[in-house]
């Protein structure tokens, strides 16, 4: 057991409670408000449709499941949810609670694309993904907007 004095007990304390404000305090400037107040939880919910973007266009990714063309010319299957396991992110084309409000969910999703992106290095042919998403913020009226991949490795 670690014995210090009654200085050192203070100094602990006092950044302990530093440490705690500013977790607080900074919640509004994180996603997902974590270590932040909120009274009532945010009743949102989304939509989302998945697309690879290849050679300037788009094809649309049905349930998350697309085929492609590997380096060899090899046609492989693809599926979103080989990847994301989020029971949010995994529901494609269909509409879902946004668990943790939408700016958490859209967050997560950023980064379920970029994964996406770099684990699926047989897929020649696709240049980055693009989740077009449809939004009701606390039921209010729906909003569209589309999240990209960074652009895959080696394009």
């Amino acid at each position: 057991m670690l014995r210090v004095g009654p200085r050192a007990r203070v100094a602990i304390a006092a950044c302990w409670i530093v440490g705690q404000a500013g977790l607080v305090l900074s919640a509004p400037f994180r996603p997902d408000h974590i270590f932040g107040f909120c009274m009532f939880p945010e009743a949102s919910t989304m939509e989302i449709h998945l697309a690879r973007e290849l050679a300037g266009r788009r094809e649309p990714a049905p349930r998350g499941k697309w085929h492609a063309r590997d380096a060899a010319g090899q046609v492989t299957a693809f599926s979103w949810d080989d990847r994301v396991r989020d029971p949010v992110l995994a529901a494609l084309d269909t509409r879902i609670f946004a668990s943790y409000g939408l700016d958490a969910q859209l967050a997560r999703l950023q980064r379920a694309l970029d994964d996406v992106a770099d684990h699926t290095p047989e897929d020649a042919e696709t240049e980055r993904l693009v989740a077009n998403v449809t939004v009701w913020k606390n039921g209010r009226e729906p909003n569209s907007l589309s999240l990209f991949s960074h652009w895959r490795r080696g394009r």
